[in-house]
């Protein structure tokens, strides 16, 4: 959960910490530019430069980038965007109030139906010549309901079993919301990483079109390879241009997840490439022994204790409490209570009221076969549910361990030295010993490199968030 060096913003401009009012998860930094970066090379020893070029490019071979006011801006890192999701995302929110009317269902359920009733008749104008004074006729009636098949425990087992179907529905959007939080922070950092290949691209470009410029000026380049390279910066130029609005859409779809506001300043200060990807380790069911998810039963265990299963299983035992219920409402209730009544002709009467329900027509077979059914259905969908989580929990297994081994199989999970790979060429380039479409294809090989780079890191980060939504994982198990 530790912060991760490295930051990056809008902008390439320092940024320095200042007190606020934002929850602890995140941090505010103010800095002085949240524009995207010029292409400056001169503050960049990392880029290369060709003999004889200076970079001075026309007004119309800059990408214009609007400039955004200078104001603090909201820094996250992979951990603290998952825990703003968690607090902040408007679903998760408005579901979490349903475990105050799970509560509240259960609480009704445990209060016991003592509601006795009293009946009280008087006739004081009666027909009672020989009666003399109270004689009135009158009878008071107690009565209490008596439930004789024990229905309240399966109504409390009901609402006990539709409480615990809430919370486990809560923690299943929880752990979609982090896999998504996570999903869409990686998806973030892999679009920001394409928009810097894109300038970085574009800037070679710019290069080469004015080297060849300043040569053809000197009578050492032909203006047809003058033209190409014009052709090749317009064309950069429209990639750095979609790869900003890929980027910036990127993040505003984070936001929203965040539920942050489209205006909130916005900076991610991880790097695809520095953060610690692992093989998750798990333990077994009674075991002691960190092993590797190889085994299906492991794997089988970890889909068991998804949420939405745990979920489905507690809708099945609130079915079943339904159908104990309705298997109780079989036997009628009874109704019981004291009698005192007092006669015109001065008898009192003291005794004991009972009556209940013959069950002639409705015995409660149709209900209890209605409830059996649901309960059929409950479980049906309960195992189904447990066979569609093993199948994803495997592919998602299968995937990540595809992604991280072709990642650390490829040799390109340390950044790229593009610089180092071009010196040589450059310096022979200075010296006349190679021309200028060597150089161009030595670039573009080392760019579609690092494209093939950022991929497998992109199809890892989508291979993290399945495993973290279909096993149920912690995400710290898998990235840090």
């Amino acid at each position: 959960m530790g912060q991760t060096t490295g930051t990056f913003v809008a902008s390439h401009s320092p940024v320095s910490s200042v007190s606020s009012d934002i929850p602890s998860n995140v941090s505010l930094a103010t800095a002085n530019a949240t524009q995207l970066p010029e292409f400056s090379l001169e503050d960049d020893a990392s880029v290369v430069t060709l003999a004889a070029a200076h970079l001075d490019p026309s007004p119309s071979d800059l990408v214009d980038v609007p400039a955004v006011p200078n104001a603090a801006v909201i820094q996250f890192d992979l951990m603290s965007a998952v825990s703003q999701g968690l607090a902040e995302n408007p679903d998760l929110i408005a579901l979490r109030q349903n475990e105050n009317v799970g509560r509240g269902v259960l609480g009704v359920a445990q209060t016991y139906p003592f509601n006795p009733f009293v009946q009280v008749r008087a006739t004081p104008y009666q027909d009672a010549p020989n009666a003399g004074v109270g004689t009135t006729y009158h009878y008071v009636l107690l009565m209490q309901r008596i439930e004789l098949a024990h229905q309240q425990r399966y109504r409390e087992q009901n609402a006990a079993s539709s409480l615990n179907q809430i919370r486990w529905s809560i923690h299943a959007a929880e752990l979609q919301n982090v896999g998504q939080s996570a999903r869409l922070y990686l998806t973030a950092l892999y679009q920001h990483d394409l928009l810097e290949l894109a300038r970085t691209a574009h800037e070679y470009n710019l290069l080469i079109k004015n080297t060849l410029e300043k040569q053809l000026d000197a009578g050492q380049a032909s203006g047809a390879d003058v033209e190409i390279a014009r052709i090749d910066a317009q064309a950069t130029a429209q990639q750095v241009r979609l790869a900003d609005a890929n980027f910036k859409t990127a993040v505003r779809d984070l936001k929203r997840q965040l539920g942050l506001s489209p205006e909130t300043d916005f900076a991610l200060t991880d790097s695809l490439s520095k953060l610690k990807w692992q093989m998750p380790h798990l333990i077994s069911d009674g075991g002691v022994q960190p092993c590797q998810m190889e085994d299906p039963e492991l794997i089988s265990h970890w889909a068991a204790s998804r949420p939405d299963v745990l979920a489905a299983l507690a809708d099945v035992d609130a079915a079943r409490a339904n159908l104990n219920l309705a298997s109780a409402a079989k036997i009628p209730d009874m109704q019981v209570g004291p009698y005192y009544q007092r006669s015109r002709d001065q008898t009192t009467y003291v005794g004991l009221q009972a009556q209940m329900d013959i069950p002639v027509f409705n015995t409660g077979a149709p209900l209890e076969r209605q409830r059996v059914a649901e309960l059929h259905q409950r479980t049906t969908a309960w195992q189904q549910l447990f066979r569609r989580a093993n199948l994803e929990a495997e592919a998602a297994w299968q995937r990540y361990r595809l992604a991280y081994d072709s990642l650390h199989a490829s040799g390109l999970d340390d950044p790229g030295q593009t610089p180092a790979a071009l010196q040589g060429l450059e310096r022979q380039f200075q010296a006349g010993e190679v021309d200028i479409t060597r150089v161009v294809q030595a670039r573009n090989s080392i760019l579609q490199n690092q494209r093939i780079r950022l991929d497998l890191y992109n199809e890892l980060a989508q291979a993290t968030a399945d495993v973290i939504i279909s096993i149920g994982l912690p995400i710290e198990n898998v990235v840090r």
